[in-house]
């Protein structure tokens, strides 16, 4: 099972400003390891962040994406108490889904 999405999510006068960090390899399956072989590509192709069922940011990615990814965005319409929901896939079919409340 990955690593929890950490989640911060402040909010003043409507407007939230969301930092994610989403612990993830993002192989881009062009490197080697120490035996010289090369490693599978394993990375996230798309991740969406909702607050009360509305999408507040969506993403493609890639293999061009470094490890661990850190996305900070601001978003209005924000009210502290709610619930802000990040999900994400990658091309191995796995998936991850956190939440946490708005401050």
């Amino acid at each position: 099972m990955p690593k929890p999405i950490r989640i911060r999510a402040r909010v003043q006068n409507g407007i939230a400003d969301v930092m994610i960090l989403m612990p993830h390899p993002m192989e881009t399956g062009l490197r080697q390891d120490e035996s010289g072989n090369t490693k599978p590509a394993h990375f996230i192709t798309r991740m969406k962040v909702t607050v009360a069922e509305r999408t507040v940011f969506s993403a493609r990615m890639s293999f061009a994406v470094a490890q661990d990814p850190l996305l900070n965005f601001r978003f209005s319409g924000a009210r502290a108490g709610e619930r802000i929901r990040v999900a994400w896939t990658d091309n191995l079919g796995e998936a991850r889904v956190d939440e946490a409340l708005i401050s």
